[in-house]
């Protein structure tokens, strides 16, 4: 995902005010299962989900980004396990690894005692093999 970092993202010194990166984690997190067919907004009914759950969430910085900076946003799942997958981002800034994150996520199911609630469901094995390159 390529971002032009803006005004409105940096703090006073002009550098990106940290709770962006995560903010872009997220909207890099489902472009990458709309980019894979499955947008959220036809996935979480079809499979019965209240959303998929942030559990953990982290983010290494290493260097700056500025405004008016074009940096570039990875993302991918680096491992799956039965209930809960981990995605792990890199933000590259000209040429440099400036911002590594990583989002723990649970694949969350409306829970049927509770319409509001949400419980922990296991990943169908289609939706992890739509990440198999």
């Amino acid at each position: 995902m390529d971002i032009v970092v803006d005004f409105a993202d940096c703090d006073p010194a002009r550098i990106v005010f940290y709770p962006r990166y995560f903010e872009w984690f997220d909207r890099a997190t489902e472009r990458m299962f709309r980019s894979r067919g499955m947008p959220w907004a036809q996935l979480f009914p079809q499979y019965r989900m209240a959303g998929v759950a942030l559990v953990d969430a982290s983010a290494s910085f290493r260097g700056p980004s500025r405004f008016g900076d074009q940096i570039m946003l990875e993302s991918w799942v680096g491992e799956w396990r039965s209930k809960v997958f981990v995605v792990e981002h890199r933000i590259h800034n000209n040429g440099n690894i400036v911002v590594e994150g990583r989002e723990v996520r649970v694949w969350g199911l409306r829970d049927p005692n509770d319409p509001d609630g949400m419980k922990a469901g296991v990943i169908p094995p289609e939706i992890i093999a739509r990440f198999q390159d």
